[in-house]
């Protein structure tokens, strides 16, 4: 495959670096189910506004810093309306926040409570399974969020946050409990996305793409790896990336494959690592999937972030990652992103 024999050029590179590889192997199966009972409903949503409390002392520590910027916005736009139109491309010099501004939220779940891995059919799905009947549900659920939150209530910045309900007082998921997703609106003066000189995403000169870039799970199909790139985060933050192979900047600028492949390859992402790793917890866990639009993203490419905890981050790199694969990490992590110049700013 194209994409792997990328990562095999790469992989031969960054070998000459790293004396004493050893060899990592797994011998434990990780028990995932596969849900293919009927389809599930058009899922159920609420929305609401975030607590003004929260606005009052974001409000209180500006005035005491000295930022009176509100007094003349009030006055010029008493009621200004932020659901409208798509922040645009340029960078602010300087970052305000409206004290008024409180952002309207919604809350996505199917019906009958699922987790995201059963959702998505399992890492082992394809459509000859069940005639495409779990494909069609997570298309229609994620097609349903972007048609109620752009069509219906025409909010282009939004935050997009995937997680799965916790009956534990920690960031770590119980999968019994079943996934959901907020979209909380974006405060309107926020920062849009930088323009750099290249898009990290697509530019297969950067370095920072080359070693940041990651081969498949074993278990992800030619249907799903035409459609999305797997990566580490260029910052070596604890998470993982995906983003479509196609520019593309919104959910629903994606066509029905590259929806389903890109949950589906979040789990099987997950799934390998734990596996391999021989985690000593049941089924797969994550802190979130981050996925935003407009001017809550940070770069213009559309990019589902798999937040993993640190410890559980930690535990994959210990137990299942090669000498390659760490040393390509640890590039990542000695700021080979600040220093790409590839990936530099455009004033």
């Amino acid at each position: 495959m194209e994409d792997n024999d990328i990562i095999q050029s790469l992989n031969s590179t960054v070998n000459s670096i790293v004396s004493n590889k050893t060899s990592s192997s797994s011998t434990s199966t990780l028990s995932t189910t596969s849900t293919t009972s009927s389809d599930y409903p058009v899922p159920n949503y609420s929305k609401s506004n975030s607590s003004q409390h929260k606005n009052n002392n974001n409000y209180k520590y500006r005035k005491e810093n000295g930022n009176n910027n509100h007094k003349y916005r009030s006055q010029t736009n008493s009621s200004p309306n932020y659901s409208l139109s798509q922040q645009p491309h340029y960078h602010h010099k300087k970052k305000y926040r409206d004290p008024s501004f409180i952002p309207r939220e919604f809350q996505f779940s199917p019906k009958v409570p699922c987790t995201l891995i059963d959702f998505v059919g399992g890492v082992n799905y394809t459509q000859s399974h069940d005639n495409g009947v779990i494909f069609n549900r997570v298309v229609n659920f994620f097609r349903n969020i972007t048609t109620t939150i752009e069509q219906e209530e025409k909010l282009l910045d939004f935050n997009f946050f995937l997680r799965e309900r916790s009956t534990h007082n920690n960031s770590i998921t119980n999968s019994k409990e079943g996934f959901y997703v907020t979209i909380t609106q974006s405060d309107p003066t926020r920062f849009p996305p930088v323009k750099r000189r290249n898009c990290l995403s697509c530019d297969t000169e950067s370095e920072t793409n080359l070693f940041s870039k990651l081969a498949y799970p074993l278990t992800t199909r030619e249907e799903v790896s035409i459609c999305h790139n797997l990566w580490f985060d260029a910052k070596a933050r604890p998470m993982f990336i995906i983003t479509p192979k196609r520019h593309i900047e919104r959910l629903s600028d994606c066509n029905d494959q590259e929806i389903f492949s890109m949950f589906l390859l979040a789990v099987q992402t997950i799934e390998q690592e734990t596996r391999i790793s021989n985690a000593h917890w049941n089924g797969i866990r994550f802190v979130g999937m981050t996925l935003n639009h407009g001017n809550a993203r940070n770069l213009e490419h559309l990019h589902l972030k798999i937040r993993i905890n640190g410890g559980d981050f930690d535990h994959f790199k210990k137990f299942g990652w090669d000498d390659e694969k760490m040393e390509r990490f640890k590039i990542l992590k000695n700021g080979i992103y600040k220093r790409d110049e590839r990936l530099n700013r455009i004033s």
